[in-house]
């Protein structure tokens, strides 16, 4: 995603990189820089990012950085259920947001790795709309 922001990509992977060798290639062929070296701190001037120092004492300037935050679940009451989880710790879900349990349904944050507002309130409407529509269909 930032590679149609700007061509000079570096990652950084704070300890060694575990990427498979396509994944390598792929990175070499866009020549996206990966540097393992251990960061120690995050240098910046009222809240603007100006160095990244490493273990080792080097420092390299960088204008942006990215963060992958991992995510995980707020609440265990949807394992606690038997919902499935992803491999990133995203509730599983399929068709018309059902997760692995019957009757249980996921939406939002929860279950999907677009966050924004705008999907959490689509991903709701649909999810209440199909047990809306189960509930009445077992009353009939």
């Amino acid at each position: 995603m930032v590679n149609n922001l700007t061509k000079n990509i570096t990652i950084l992977t704070n300890g060694k990189a575990d990427f498979t060798t396509e994944q390598f290639e792929k990175l070499n062929k866009h020549n996206i820089k990966i540097i393992e070296t251990q960061i120690s701190e995050i240098e910046h001037k009222d809240g603007k990012l100006k160095n990244l120092i490493f273990k080792d004492g080097n420092k390299i300037a960088f204008d942006v950085a990215y963060g992958a935050i991992p995510f995980t679940q707020h609440s265990d009451i949807p394992v606690s259920l038997g919902c499935e989880l992803t491999e990133q710790g995203y509730l599983k879900i399929v068709l018309f947001k059902k997760t692995n349990v019957p009757n249980i349904y996921a939406c939002g944050d929860n279950s999907i790795m677009m966050r924004s507002v705008a999907n959490a309130v689509s991903s709701g409407n649909t999810a209440g709309a199909v047990a809306n529509g189960e509930l009445v269909q077992e009353q009939f």
